[in-house]
């Protein structure tokens, strides 16, 4: 096959791919824009009789074009991303902002002439408000273009220019849209869809054709982006704003985002700690705050079982004991590929199986009930607790002052570190042990009918089924694929650190803690934060094994209350606000992890 039939066929072959992309884009903008022109037309026609609205979806002129205008006017400034830069840079320019500026003036004159304006639901506020953001994506176009600004002008001026002229076309046309030809003023979805596609196509031809500075690659392709998901922003932002106003009162009801409900009393008991909710004193909101100890105390729990757990069969999974690594392995491979919905149905069911039955009234020397209820242990003195957990805290934070110019990892230094350590433990724990400790106060009623034993409420710290199912079940589940991290991380390790390691006589637990986990942190760590936010998230499994944490409780609101909208807005803020947190922390220590460069 020679060369011109080569490229004969790349031709075809590209004119297919434009004329797919063509109709791709036509379809998915006609999709988008048409319900959001029906829904700025619906929510802007006013029908008032006797001073009172009758028409239930619609909105102040100033309310409906501020949302729409500015939610796009936002995805355009991270787009476009020049204000961060601008106040980092040390020499500020107001150049270096112009579009930025020139974009808010011109939403907030949008803005002000849907107000002052007397434009027809029909036509002219669909126009103007779904234009509005087509004509700021134009302003991005062209100024990645530059082909409307004059060479002997700077590039402020010129965008100044751009800016008015566009504007002004486009305020005319609004102005003037019952003149303008029926391609336009009757099919306005269409006529801005052959606008977007028109951009598109311009945007991308310049992105394939720019093979100089990567700068204006990446604002050119974050241009195509904002273009191509300009229908999408409008439509959603329509759409939310339809359904706070919808005509039907059912479906406006649902989307009532009001809590005010959350402020009446709750009508169910759960069991958290350390806040227990008073039943039915407090409020829903009250029981929602113990249901959020209750999921963090557990997330907190598993995360730290789960890395101790992880890092030794890791470890043990290299292993030069067969053994031992072939355990360690079958371990990874039969936790990590069970749903953990069923190893948590598992584990609850063993638990309640392998605990003695609540008649049995099983102990240990009186100082901890068990059974398939829970475990009911003594409950120490808060002030001795608080002064345990300071000498432990001391003595880390004496270490660490102490290794301050270098860990003496030598034999006699970490026999020295073992005693201190033991008998510090040892100390907290005869603290704990000989204060004003409260043991389990067993009560029963009628000696002669098993099974009717009790533990006084207050007299000892109660551990329940469901917790303990919880936390082995993320336990477990997460510790097999932290494991795998482990591995993965310390066999990218250069062969020649571990080499250095034994010519240094390291002994193995010393090669391991100074020389292999130190540097394999620098990758295990932005795994770990992943799995960790896993957890918080695969807490809302609790459900399964009965465990009040936050999804629990605001299921059983919604079937009290019906509020199905704003309790799920409120959980997935609660999830992402706990994801963010763990995210933050895990960046934080990656920050310092990886300070010193290797």
């Amino acid at each position: 096959m020679d060369f011109k039939s080569i490229q004969k066929r790349d031709n075809i072959f590209s004119s297919i791919k434009l004329l797919l992309a063509v109709v791709v884009l036509w379809t998915y903008n006609s999709k988008m824009l048409s319900p959001s022109i029906d829904a700025v037309s619906s929510m802007s026609r006013s029908f008032v009789v006797g001073g009172v609205q009758q028409n239930p979806a619609y909105y102040e002129p100033f309310s409906l074009s501020s949302v729409i205008i500015f939610t796009f006017l936002i995805f355009m400034m991270l787009a476009r991303n020049e204000i961060i830069p601008a106040i980092r840079s040390k020499n500020f320019q107001i150049s270096s902002i112009s579009l930025t500026l020139s974009s808010l003036i011109i939403s907030i004159l949008v803005i002000a002439i849907s107000v002052m304006g007397d434009f027809s639901p029909a036509k002219g506020m669909p126009f103007l408000l779904i234009g509005a953001p087509v004509v700021l994506a134009s302003l991005l176009v062209v100024d990645d273009s530059e082909i409307l600004p004059l060479k002997r002008l700077s590039r402020i001026n010129s965008r100044i220019i751009n800016t008015v002229i566009i504007f002004s076309i486009f305020i005319g046309m609004a102005f003037n849209i019952s003149f303008l030809p029926p391609i336009i003023s009757s099919e306005i979805s269409t006529f801005f869809s052959v606008i977007l596609i028109l951009m598109a196509l311009f945007v991308f031809y310049q992105i394939s054709s720019e093979s100089g500075n990567p700068l204006t690659h990446d604002r050119r392709s974050s241009t195509m982006i904002l273009i191509i998901g300009l229908p999408l922003i409008i439509y959603l932002s329509t759409r939310l704003l339809f359904l706070l106003h919808n005509p039907d009162s059912v479906t406006r009801e649902r989307w009532d985002l009001s809590w005010s409900f959350m402020d009446m009393k709750n009508t169910f008991e759960i069991n958290a700690w350390p806040i227990q909710p008073d039943f039915p004193e407090d409020t829903r909101w009250q029981f929602l705050f113990g249901a959020i100890l209750n999921s963090a105390r557990a997330t907190l729990l598993s995360i730290i079982l789960c890395t101790i757990l992880g890092v030794i069969i890791g470890v043990t999974r290299l292993s030069s004991n067969k053994l031992a690594s072939g355990l360690a392995t079958v371990y990874v491979e039969v936790f990590r590929n069970m749903p953990l919905a069923v190893l948590l149905f598992l584990v609850m069911l063993q638990l309640g199986e392998t605990l003695p039955m609540f008649k049995d009234e099983a102990n240990i020397a009186g100082w901890i009930y068990y059974s398939n209820q829970g475990l009911f242990l003594p409950r120490p003195d808060t002030l001795r607790i608080i002064i345990a957990l300071a000498i432990v805290f001391s003595l880390w934070a004496w270490g660490r002052y102490r290794d301050r110019n270098g860990v003496d990892d030598s034999p006699e230094a970490l026999t020295r570190k073992s005693l201190i350590w033991s008998m510090a433990l040892v100390a907290c724990l005869g603290i704990l042990l000989t204060g004003d400790m409260s043991l389990p106060n067993y009560v029963k009623p009628n000696p002669a009918i098993p099974g009717t034993w009790n533990i006084e409420e207050g007299s000892a710290f109660e551990v329940t089924k469901a917790f303990m199912a919880l936390i082995i079940g993320l336990t477990l589940f997460t510790a097999s694929v932290v494991a795998e991290i482990v591995r993965g991380s310390i066999q990218a390790l250069p062969r020649g650190q571990v080499e250095a390691a034994v010519s240094l006589g390291l002994s193995p637990y010393q090669r391991l803690r100074l020389v292999i986990l130190p540097q394999a942190l620098r990758s295990m760590i932005p795994l770990l934060n992943s799995q960790y936010m896993n957890v918080w998230k695969n807490s809302s499994l609790a459900i399964i094994v009965a465990y009040s944490d936050i999804f629990y409780v605001i299921f059983v609101m919604m079937n009290n209350v019906g509020k199905l909208i704003p309790l799920f807005l409120l959980l997935l803020v609660i999830y992402q606000a706990g994801s963010l947190l763990i995210s933050g922390i895990m960046n934080l220590y990656n920050a310092r992890v990886t300070r010193v460069k290797i």
